[in-house]
């Protein structure tokens, strides 16, 4: 379970947002058994109508009652106070009558909210829930807007096991707010859960001197003001944003992709001219990369694992050509073909990170069959290592497995061959543009493909706890 901190605003904080002391009206009370009252967390339900239920690792992330289709951000920051103004405008679609509905947002000070540009009452419950009363009953399948306006000291989340998260700052004065599982609460309201893909765009006020990159197309930089949009629908986590005096650089790739990179200060543009053979490498493995623009943005900060925001991942200090290559194949595998539930994590990171295998391999490095080997041969038959179940290694836990996943992939290669596993590969994210998956449908999809009865080997790979057996390995 992730750790967060309790933090309180000061006078002063509050008084720069321009506030007064008193608290918002509170929502309205719900009646018991109220169908219009939209879940504070986000309901899955399969294809065949079977409810699945909340994320059970994080079962208030996302929302019930609606579908993002477009974030908008105006903000305006500044980086010698580290503080934040903000007005974000959130498009969607309602999927029930909804009488009150939330929104995720960390922290904060939230001084207005205006639903279809009336104002309507809200307040705050939990770590990151903002409650919102309409005015009037929004009706089922209709269109409406939300305008939050908040300001504040943005703050990470401290996740055990990956360090900080989401808006934190850099050491030279800048900022970050990028990685999973929650990135995007942590600066603007969301609906938090990677099922609700939107379309971002967003306009950040810096001082002269400052620069901000974002997820998707850069569309304009005017007196202070950097615009940018991403019209491929993005998941929560992966939206990215960066605040620092960077060195910009733009290019073409061979295929027409365009790429920006941002360099931070006291950073090096070596790992960002791997960028154009790694991009070579994966297309000819998965297909053309699947947005409109690329690129990176490097720091001095380390950060670990690199943050695959979605076209542009974000680089610290210790990153390599490995990791490098793991955040653009996860462009594929984690972006383009998403998870439902983080307990699924592991199976889009296992092949990220066995595309570095191969393309390791590709430039003189070990074999990747010699190197699973040695990988066996290392762990043996060690309880720690293989107690770690694929499908579900537990809260806080869904980032650690994929040293025992990638393992798994090759012995998937050996066990069905080399055409269905490449067909696996390549066409599994890409039949699945736009969708979520989890290890329940990638087990049908690869049985489809290898046409052969694979319950054995996810059994013994991606359920069980113990070395497989041989016969498998």
């Amino acid at each position: 379970m992730a750790v967060r901190i309790r933090r309180t605003l000061s006078s002063a904080t509050l008084l720069l947002c321009g506030l007064s002391l008193s608290c918002p009206p509170p929502g309205q009370a719900a009646a018991v058994g109220d169908d219009t009252i939209g879940s504070d967390g986000y309901v899955h339900v399969a294809p065949n109508g079977v409810v699945l239920g909340v994320d059970p690792y994080y079962p208030t992330d996302g929302n019930g009652g609606y579908d993002v289709g477009d974030y908008t951000v105006g903000l305006s920051y500044d980086p010698a106070a580290r503080f934040l103004t903000a007005k974000a405008v959130v498009t969607a679609t309602t999927t029930q009558r909804l009488s009150r509905f939330n929104l995720d947002l960390r922290g904060l000070v939230v001084t207005s909210v205006k639903v279809n540009g009336t104002p309507a009452r809200f307040t705050r419950a939990k770590e990151h829930e903002l409650v919102i009363t309409p005015s009037a009953v929004l009706e089922a399948d209709t269109r409406f807007t939300v305008e939050v306006v908040y300001c504040g000291r943005p703050q990470p989340e401290h996740v055990p096991g990956r360090g900080a998260t989401g808006w934190r700052t850099t050491w030279s004065g800048g900022v970050i707010a990028a990685g999973a599982p929650h990135s995007a609460s942590t600066w603007f309201p969301v609906n938090d859960t990677s099922v609700d893909k939107a379309t971002f765009h967003l306009d950040a006020t810096v001082p002269a001197g400052w620069s901000v990159v974002s997820t998707g197309v850069r569309t304009s930089v005017h007196n202070g003001t950097h615009s940018w949009s991403e019209d491929v629908p993005v998941a929560p986590s992966t939206t990215m944003v960066a605040i620092d005096r960077f060195t910009v650089r733009e290019s073409t790739l061979a295929d027409g992709t365009a790429v920006l990179d941002a360099f931070g200060p006291a950073t090096s543009t070596s790992l960002a001219k791997s960028l154009p053979a790694a991009l070579e490498f994966l297309t000819g493995r998965l297909g053309p990369f699947p947005f409109p623009a690329t690129g990176g943005v490097y720091l001095a900060d380390r950060l670990a694992p690199s943050p695959p925001s979605q076209g542009r991942p974000v680089h610290g200090g210790g990153a390599d050509q490995a990791a490098l290559v793991q955040a653009l194949a996860s462009q594929w595998w984690g972006n383009q073909l998403s998870v439902k539930m983080w307990k699924d994590q592991a199976m889009v990171e296992s092949f990220a990170r066995y595309l570095v295998w191969l393309w390791e391999e590709g430039r003189g490095g070990p074999a990747v069959e010699q190197r699973y080997q040695d990988s066996l041969r290392r762990v043996g038959a060690d309880a720690a290592f293989w107690g770690r179940k694929l499908a579900d290694p537990g809260v806080g836990r869904e980032f650690s497995v994929a040293d025992k996943g990638v393992l798994m992939v090759h012995a998937l290669r050996k066990h069905i061959g080399d055409g269905p596993f490449f067909t696996v590969l390549r066409d599994y994210p890409e039949i699945a543009v736009q969708l979520n998956q989890g290890w329940y449908d990638w087990e049908l999809y690869t049985a489809a493909v290898a046409d052969k009865d694979l319950s054995e080997f996810h059994e013994a790979w991606v359920h069980g706890t113990t070395l497989p057996p041989a016969e498998l390995r």
